[in-house]
């Protein structure tokens, strides 16, 4: 799954709205957001596929896998 712009917008909105009535402790309410935004980016990342044709060589014995990502796409 690609990330989703307004998925992550919509996320960062309710984050910013959930806080607007705080007026004792901004520090926490700073916290708070900033804790909702960054999980928010993190749950979009994780909805990341990537998607792997070719270009890597592992050898027939084992050992290091060498090459190039010729065919790597990110959706």
């Amino acid at each position: 799954m690609a990330l989703n712009h307004i998925r992550l917008k919509n996320k960062i909105k309710a984050a910013l709205e959930a806080e607007q009535t705080e007026e004792v402790d901004h520090n926490a309410s700073l916290d708070r957001i900033s804790d909702r935004i960054a999980q928010a980016i993190i749950e979009e990342i994780k909805q990341l596929q990537i998607n792997y044709t070719g270009g890597l060589i592992a050898p027939s014995g084992g050992g290091t896998v060498t090459g190039n990502l010729n065919s790597v796409t990110i959706t």
